[in-house]
């Protein structure tokens, strides 16, 4: 039920995408499981692809600033972008997660439990996971639309994951909400990209956005 990053093929519905002409975009929806005993846990989720047409003149959906047209349209594949909390705009697909351990796992559960950002999809003893909605949570005919994961495993190991820097951001400035924590221990992904003009997979080196400052997460010295 995680943030799991697996890339799905391109829609047999969308054969003649427009080489320079947009962005693949990657949704996450959550939806309860009517077949289920209990349909809320932990629900049914999935990730769709969509294409996202931007004309030369507009912004260009990686953030850079510049026009598409300077920008993102002449890489040989279509760059991947997933929507930022909230649906403010959109971000380059960077998955990644932030590790921490040693935490004090029942006060840090009590307070994600509380927090009207979080939808928790399981609640056990040895794991609880919660999915981020934001407040309002945003519902579409797939379902509510997920932002990232955050998972408590044994009370001990607290595990944020995102596909995108924006995401992630979001994650930890909510994480530390709740005080002080250990330096986490992050993950970059390899992004998994389309070929313009095969249509083929292949990876990318990971994203690593700069790191900044976050109040109570604690830094390992050099």
């Amino acid at each position: 039920m995680g943030q799991n990053y697996t890339i799905p093929t391109l829609p047999d519905a969308q054969p003649d995408l427009d080489m320079n002409g947009g962005f693949l975009c990657f949704w996450t929806y959550w939806q309860p499981d009517p077949a289920a005993p209990d349909p809320e846990m932990p629900g049914l989720k999935q990730q769709m692809v969509t294409y996202l047409p931007v004309a030369s003149a507009e912004d260009c959906l990686c953030g850079s600033g510049k026009s598409y047209a300077r920008c993102c349209k002449a890489l040989p594949y279509w760059q991947p972008v997933c929507p930022n909390p909230g649906l403010q705009g959109y971000g380059l697909l960077a998955p990644q997660s932030a590790t921490f351990r040693a935490v004090d796992g029942s006060a840090i559960h009590e307070r994600l439990m509380d927090d009207l950002r979080l939808f928790c999809v399981e609640d056990a003893p040895d794991r609880a996971f919660w999915t981020l909605w934001g407040e309002p949570a945003l519902e579409s005919e797939y379902g509510i639309i997920c932002f990232g994961d955050i998972e408590l495993q044994h009370r001990q190991t607290l595990i944020a994951s995102a596909l995108s820097t924006a995401r992630m951001t979001v994650l930890l400035d909510l994480l530390a909400e709740l005080g002080r924590l250990p330096c986490p221990t992050v993950k970059h992904d390899p992004i998994h990209v389309f070929d313009k003009r095969t249509r083929e997979r292949y990876a990318l080196p990971p994203r690593r956005a700069a790191e900044r400052k976050r109040p109570g997460l604690r830094r390992k010295r050099a």
